[in-house]
């Protein structure tokens, strides 16, 4: 009988003891389960309350978990070192969180661990808080993610990271150094904003080994030295949008080709992509300089608001090559040579700034087609500066050509006519009659002389005149003159 008592007690202890370890582990609590494998799996479909993840307390995280899956939750808190425990932990996937709150070193590893992914999808943070990875992450993963704040050194302390990708990714603030110093092979942004300004060295300072990409990102000003990459050998900035972008915004050192495509840039700064140079080691491997140069491709973009030296690069270390660069601005026969001397011929701009030497004579490769503008009068389609120019402007300078020569002349018409004028009537006063004494001889005069009364004749006085009138008026007109004589007279006065 003691024995069966014995026995039961035993029973009783061994399953009350199993109740209080079920109850510290998060894999028996609703809504998440574990399986043989130590797979995590939370899904919070029909569950509304906060889930917790962490390694202390009531539901704690098992450090035999392999694989955490958390899906469909409103609110999930990960917390601080929650899975520093986890040696063998290979993957965490967090999808379709409403709200995700991380804490510092949220994803802080064991040192033990290797080759750990972290995936966020289609959920919404706060805050990325700094120092918020650590540790050996083979591939960090962002989908359809909106960040309020991405802090200062949130993407630090990576250690053997391939991957690391921003895929369709919405932050509204980030602040100076948000990623710091860290090794990775490939870095791609896909899609997405990164909010209305980009603050200096916001890259600081990573060293790509392989592929440094933008693609379809839309940013609002880059300021200078926003972009501090090291040694990528494929440079891939596509289908973005830049509000402004300030001098050397680009600060990379690229070991092979750069391709800039179909981008549009609303405001470029002089020396925009003048922070792209070739990587030094590569140059100090290579026999000949000249073999050294990369390709640097600038096509399919659009420029708005642009000056000379906007669009320039490091003649040192690349080779040009530029196609379809579209000026988003009315074509205008005065700015077209302007627009592709600004891009074309900055030598001395280029000097000012980086005191280039006999590279930057080399032409740079550029095709008839190389440039377009806004046809304004053909429904804003874009045209070629090859085909505007003969249809517009050589035939606004043909006209002008015809104003001109037509303006001189009727100059000349003029002043011929106003010579023959005067000349005319120069000719007719010289040849109109003057004025004439009437009568041509004056009447005998008598005077006493000496005693005797006698007749002489009289000077004639030039003060009795006649104006003989043009003949073409008065043709029908006739003088008659009447000479009266008197007789002289014989007494004294």
């Amino acid at each position: 009988m003691a024995a069966a008592r014995l026995a039961l007690g035993l029973l009783w202890a061994a399953a009350l003891e199993g109740v209080l370890t079920n109850s510290l582990s998060r894999c028996d609590a609703p809504p998440c389960s574990c399986d043989d494998y130590g797979r995590l799996t939370c899904d919070c479909r029909d569950e509304g309350e906060e889930l917790v993840l962490t390694s202390e307390g009531e539901r704690k995280l098992s450090p035999h978990t392999s694989r955490i899956v958390v899906g469909n939750c409103s609110v999930v808190v990960l917390s601080n070192s929650s899975l520093t425990s986890m040696t063998g932990l290979r993957s965490v996937d967090l999808v379709n969180v409403a709200n995700l709150s991380l804490a510092r070193q949220s994803f802080q590893l064991s040192p033990r661990s290797s080759r750990t992914r972290i995936t966020i999808r289609n959920s919404s943070m706060d805050q990325l808080p700094s120092y918020a990875f650590h540790g050996n992450v083979e591939r960090i993963s962002f989908e359809g993610v909106r960040i309020g704040l991405v802090s200062a050194f949130a993407f630090a302390d990576l250690v053997g990271t391939e991957t690391l990708t921003l895929e369709n990714c919405y932050v509204e603030t980030m602040e100076a150094q948000a990623f710091k110093k860290f090794d990775v092979d490939f870095f791609h942004v896909i899609g997405g904003s990164f909010g209305e300004v980009v603050p200096s060295r916001a890259f600081n300072d990573i060293e790509v080994e392989k592929k440094f990409m933008l693609d379809g990102v839309e940013m609002g000003t880059v300021r200078s030295s926003a972009f501090i990459i090291k040694k990528p050998k494929t440079v891939a900035i596509q289908n973005c949008v830049f509000g402004s972008v300030e001098s050397e915004a680009f600060g990379i050192t690229a070991s092979g080709t750069v391709v800039i495509k179909n981008n549009t840039f609303r405001n470029l700064a002089v020396g925009a992509f003048l922070g792209i140079r070739g990587d030094p080691e590569s140059k100090a491997q290579s026999d000949s300089p000249s073999d050294t140069l990369s390709d640097l491709i600038f096509k399919d973009n659009t420029l708005g608001s642009f000056e000379e030296g906007s669009v320039m690069f490091d003649r040192s270390s690349f080779k040009p090559e530029l196609d379809n660069v579209f000026v988003d601005q009315p074509c205008d026969c005065e700015q077209l040579p302007v627009w592709r001397n600004n891009i074309l011929n900055y030598s001395n701009v280029y000097s000012r700034l980086y005191g280039g030497g006999a590279l930057l004579q080399e032409p740079i490769n550029d095709e008839p087609e190389t440039f377009l503008c806004v046809d304004a009068g053909d429904q804003d389609t874009p045209v070629s500066f090859a085909d505007f120019e003969p249809r517009h402007c050589a035939i606004a300078g043909s006209v002008l050509f015809f104003v001109l020569l037509l303006a001189g002349l009727l100059v000349v018409l003029v002043a011929a006519a106003v010579l023959g004028v005067w000349c005319w009537r120069r000719r007719r006063e010289n040849s109109r009659k003057r004025w004439i004494s009437v009568p041509t001889n004056a009447p005998d005069v008598v005077s006493k002389k000496n005693g005797v009364i006698g007749r002489e004749p009289a000077p004639v006085d030039s003060r009795i005149t006649m104006v003989v009138p043009d003949g073409r008026l008065y043709r029908e007109t006739e003088f008659h003159v009447i000479v009266e004589k008197a007789e002289p007279l014989t007494t004294e006065l």
